[in-house]
């Protein structure tokens, strides 16, 4: 039989769970929360026709579908990524990505921040055009969100490589001892191979 959905029983499982994260990982969790926040419920463009009906258009829109889509899928790997034991073991183990925290967080930001930055190209083109369109300060604030959530995980991506440098580093010792005495075989062995060609040379030429 199904087990009946707890909320309670959620949620303190979920608290257990955040607190025995380390500073790191709870500060990007709240950061991932937050910004999910900013993007559903802030809007990010306001449109003011030539009637002066002026109205305001979220993420969350049917025009902005394919940018929410990214956005949206991105967010949820992230959360998942940072949340579930489970997600994470399926990812590494299914496609081979090492666990490395920062790295990934890094990249699926960078893919949000590709598609919200996209959106706001697009509009400052159609304002120089129109000017029936712009951004509004929420979008500003969200992308500065953004690009601080960027700065950060690339300082901890930089960090994270700096410490396991020394583990990738390949070292290259030379011993000079033994090629030296691998070059005095070689010749040693060349004269020995000379000293056989001469001697195949008189056995053929007296037969």
């Amino acid at each position: 039989m199904n087990k009946k959905f707890n909320l309670p029983e959620k949620i303190s499982k979920f608290a257990q769970k955040f607190w025995r994260f380390t500073k790191h990982q709870k500060i990007f969790v709240l950061y991932l929360w937050a910004l999910t926040f900013f993007l559903l419920i802030l809007p990010l463009i306001k449109i003011s026709p030539v009637n002066d009906i002026s109205r305001s258009v979220w993420l969350f829109n049917g025009h902005l579908f394919k940018s929410l889509l990214i956005i949206l899928v991105s967010i949820v790997v992230l959360l998942s990524w940072n949340m579930s034991f489970k997600f994470k073991n399926f990812i590494i183990g299914y496609f081979g990505f090492k666990e490395n925290d920062s790295l990934f967080n890094f990249g699926f930001l960078w893919i949000i921040a590709t598609a919200f930055l996209g959106i706001g190209d697009a509009i400052s083109i159609v304002w120089t055009s129109t000017q029936t369109i712009k951004l509004t300060w929420s979008y500003y604030f969200i992308q500065l969100f953004l690009l601080l959530g960027l700065v950060l995980t690339l300082v901890s991506v930089l960090k994270h490589a700096k410490e396991h440098a020394n583990k990738t580093k390949i070292v290259n010792v030379v011993d000079e001892d033994a090629i030296k005495d691998i070059q005095h075989k070689k010749s040693f062995k060349g004269l020995f191979d000379e000293e056989d060609n001469e001697e195949e040379v008189r056995e053929h030429h007296f037969q």
